[in-house]
Formats: structure tokens, sequence, C-alpha cells
């Protein structure tokens, strides 16, 4: 009973939103109300996150219709591509979700909040594992460029990137499954007690429920949050793509300078999209720190201030993926650039029927 209410105390401070811990035993008779300090980082963590779903949702759509206009479609990196952008809209607009419930405009309870954390991890877990494999992809890529190199016009290298491209999808819909797996425990909201919102930290905060069973034994959130939240969904994916990039930037170094354009524009755009997943990481350090550290020598205001601005950053990570892939790529530039021409031929052609609907107009 002790080493189960022991597990009750602990995951009660960190199992919030930004999975940070937080002390329930405030004086009925005293006010709550955030610091200053605590407002200008929330604030400013919600106008870097609004800033990123704006544009960050315009950059990941135009990349998307983009890359279905262009050639990047017929290649498995196009393909990641894809897929990356979709998951990252959908992930910056979950953070919109939090900021509706700091605002009381969606009712906080268990069920909204389970739907909240299922759409916040689950994407952020295939975003960051979308970039190990293609990742993966380029260094396999490179390896058999140069004994491919003077067949890529040829029939048989386009039914090999179609085949390639087959089994890409494969290997993304058997990573939804395996993440869908890994965050099940997200979609049973029996396991929190009760939700509510911190006036003093203003976190998003869901209490463990100290009956729930997850099988025979009582469910374990302390071990959850070190497999999953930590090592699956940051630490690993990050360490395995920074290792990756090193790998890439050895080989792009010793390309000769015949290589492909494409190979090394799709580099860079790796190496771009790597650099801000690096906001991630500095998260899952603190949930380590709050997990063994004593609540008393935690300071509200600063563990708050740090936690509200790095939820900003994090969200430049998912914003960033549309407007890294334009400045790396030539062709994805250049097909946008089309694409801005054919609008405003069409926005011509119809502003032109409008004003003068008998006279024929030739754009």
């Amino acid at each position: 009973m002790a080493y189960n209410n022991s597990i009750v105390n602990v995951s009660t401070t960190i199992y919030s939103v930004n999975q940070t811990m937080i002390d329930t035993n405030y004086s009925s008779d005293i006010i709550l109300k955030p610091t200053p300090a605590i407002l200008i980082g929330f604030h400013l963590g919600q106008s870097i996150s609004i800033l990123c779903i704006l544009f960050g949702t315009l950059g990941n759509a135009t990349l998307l219709l983009v890359i279905y206009r262009s050639s990047f479609c017929r290649f498995p990196y196009g393909l990641f591509l894809t897929f990356i952008a979709i998951f990252d809209i959908v992930r910056l607009f979950s953070v919109a979700v939090y900021y509706l419930f700091q605002a009381d405009i969606i009712p906080v309870n268990t069920i909204t909040s389970t739907i909240y954390i299922v759409f916040y991890r689950y994407t952020k877990n295939v975003t960051n594992w979308l970039k190990v494999f293609l990742a993966i992809e380029r260094i396999i890529t490179i390896k058999y460029w140069i004994t491919n190199r003077y067949n890529v016009h040829s029939k048989n290298t386009t039914n090999t990137q179609r085949i390639k491209q087959r089994r890409i999808f494969y290997l993304i819909l058997l990573l939804l499954i395996c993440a869908l797996i890994s965050q099940h425990p997200n979609f049973i909201p029996n396991r929190y007690a009760y939700t509510y919102i911190d006036p003093v930290r203003l976190f998003l905060v869901n209490i463990p429920n100290s009956k729930f069973y997850y099988g025979p034994n009582v469910y374990n959130g302390i071990l959850y949050i070190i497999l999953s939240y930590i090592l699956i969904d940051d630490v690993l994916p990050i360490t395995t793509l920074l290792i990756c990039n090193m790998i890439l930037f050895y080989k792009l170094r010793r390309l000769p300078l015949i290589a492909s354009r494409k190979i090394v524009e799709s580099i860079w755009i790796l190496f771009f999209l790597t650099i801000f997943s690096i906001f991630i990481v500095p998260r899952s350090f603190i949930i380590l720190w709050n997990i063994y550290m004593n609540s008393q020598y935690i300071n509200d205001t600063i563990i708050s201030v740090i936690t509200h601005t790095l939820q900003g950053l994090e969200m430049m990570n998912h914003a960033i993926t549309g407007y890294a892939c334009f400045l790396s790529c030539h062709i994805l530039r250049k097909t946008l650039f089309e694409l801005f021409q054919t609008i405003y031929k069409y926005l011509q052609e119809k502003l032109h029927f409008k004003n003068h609907p008998s006279t024929p107009y030739t754009v």
C-alpha cells in the first residue's frame, strides 16, 4: 500500500499537459493566482505558439500542395515529407486546444483532457520517428547512388522507385500502428481521477486515479512516463536523428560534384528539421528532474516560466517543416512559384470576365 501511495503522490506532480510537477497542498484561505513572471512566461509561450499555429499551418499546407504538384510525390522522401507535414498540422492544432482550455472555451474534464493528450503525444511520437526513417532512407540512397546514377532515367529505375515508395508506405503504416500501441494508455480516461487548471502555474493537471489497475497491478504512471514520454517519444528518436545527420554530413562532404541535386537538397531539408527537433529535448530533462527532485526545492515561478517558454519553442519544430523544405530545395521553390503564377493568372481571368463578360480574354 505504501508503494502504491508513493506512485500516486509522485505521479500527481508530473501528470500535467507539460509533464511537469505540481504541489496541490495549497491553503483554501489563500487566493491563488500566478505571479507576474509566470504570466509573462505563459503569454510568451502562448504568443510563440499562436504564431507557429498560423504560419506553420500555412507553410505545411502549402508544402503538401507543392509536393503533390512536383516530382517529389514520386519519390520515397516525398512521401515521408507528406506525412510529416500532415502530423505537424495536427500537432499544431492540438496546442490550440490547450489554450482553449486555458481560456475556458472548452470544458476541462478527464474526457477532453484525454482527447487532447492523445493527439498531442501521438502526433509528436509519429513525427519524430518519421524524421528518423527519412534520415535512414537518405543514408541508404547515398550508399547506392554511385551504382545507380547512370540509370536514373531508365524504366527499370522508375519501377524500382514505385516499389520502394510502396514499401515506404507500408513502413509508415507500421509506424502508425506501433505508435498507437505505445500510446494506448493515453486513450484511457479512467486512469485520471479528475482534471483541472492549476491557478498558480497555469498547467492543465491530470490527477492519477489510485484505483486504476493496468492488468493485475496498479497502473504505474512514473514507469510509463519514463519509457514512453521521455525515451520512446523524445530522447531515442532525437538521439538517433542526430547520429544519422552526422553520418549524412560525413557522406555529403564526400559525394562527387555530379551528385544528384535532389539528394543534396533533401539532406539539407533534413538538417533543418533536425536543428529544430532539438527544442523537444529540454522538456524531457525537466520531467526527469521533477520526478526525482523534492517538491520543496521546486520554485513555482522558475519551472512555470521555463515550461511555458519551451512549450512555444517546441512548436517551432512543427511550424518550420514547410519553410525548411522551400528554403533548401530548388525544385520545391520553382513549383511554388509556378503555383503562384497559376493562381495569379486565374484571378486575373476571373476579374476580367467579371468586369467585361462579353469580351474575350487571353492570358
